[in-house]
């Protein structure tokens, strides 16, 4: 990585904010699957239904129908029994672009491919993560003028305030996850108001690293009812914490 870039990353971190005020004093805890294995959309939203919560799904039309990881990924009825079951769809490039390292003009294009393939689909979606949670300043600040807001990785609870343009998430990784540490967060969220959201891929008894199993799914969704924690799509908590 070139000096450039890194600094463009740093500055990434402190620039093009928009933040949000947390400020509503009930936790919330968000629950997110990138990629959109369709294990997630079948195994992952049937559990998150089970304790009245509703997930957010990042999507790469280019993977529709196809086989990511060795995971079999989403179909096009997948995500629109999702929305009907009032999930949220968001955006995770076409092609899952690593937008840190692409220019601006495939970069556009990208995002341009990802929305005609939910317009030809009737597909609602709203927000986008960066995939690999990669992103530079010029991405971040052309995401903002084209969501209404943007996640990335690398996570803990936000607390006092969250920036819009580059949401924190904590990883769901059964081969990462401490549930002792887990539970920690979930209680740090409760006690202090903020949210957390949690990101996964494939939901499967056998999960590959970037994946969970539904013991683990479980568990966070028993742990943050538990806890009193508002368990909310991405979108609702943000409309919960500027209401």
């Amino acid at each position: 990585m070139g000096i450039a870039q890194r600094l463009s990353r740093f500055a990434a971190r402190h620039l093009g904010c928009r933040w949000l005020p947390l400020k509503k004093g009930r936790g919330v805890v968000s629950f997110s699957f990138d990629d959109v294995p369709a294990s997630a959309c079948h195994i992952g939203a049937v559990l998150l239904e089970l304790y009245q919560a509703r997930g957010t799904f990042y999507v790469c039309g280019g993977l529709t129908d196809g086989v990511e990881q060795n995971q079999p990924c989403h179909s096009v009825d997948d995500l629109k029994r999702l929305i009907e079951n009032e999930h949220e769809v968001g955006c995770h490039t076409f092609s899952h672009t690593n937008c840190a390292n692409a220019s601006a003009a495939d970069l556009a294009r990208d995002w341009e491919r990802n929305q005609a393939f939910f317009q030809q689909h009737g597909i609602h979606n709203q927000g986008f993560a960066f995939p690999f949670g990669a992103y530079d300043l010029g991405s971040k600040l052309a995401a903002a003028k084209g969501f209404p807001y943007s996640r990335i990785t690398g996570g803990g609870t936000q607390t006092g305030r969250a920036d819009l343009n580059a949401l924190k998430a904590q990883a769901l990784y059964s081969s990462k996850t401490n549930v002792d540490e887990l539970h920690a967060l979930i209680q740090h969220t409760a006690k202090e108001g903020g949210w957390l959201i949690l990101y996964s891929h494939e939901v499967s008894d056998h999960p590959g690293p970037w994946g969970t199993s539904p013991a683990l799914l479980e568990t966070a969704l028993r742990l943050a009812t538990q806890e009193g924690c508002h368990l909310l799509p991405v979108h609702r908590a943000i409309d919960y914490f500027l209401s």
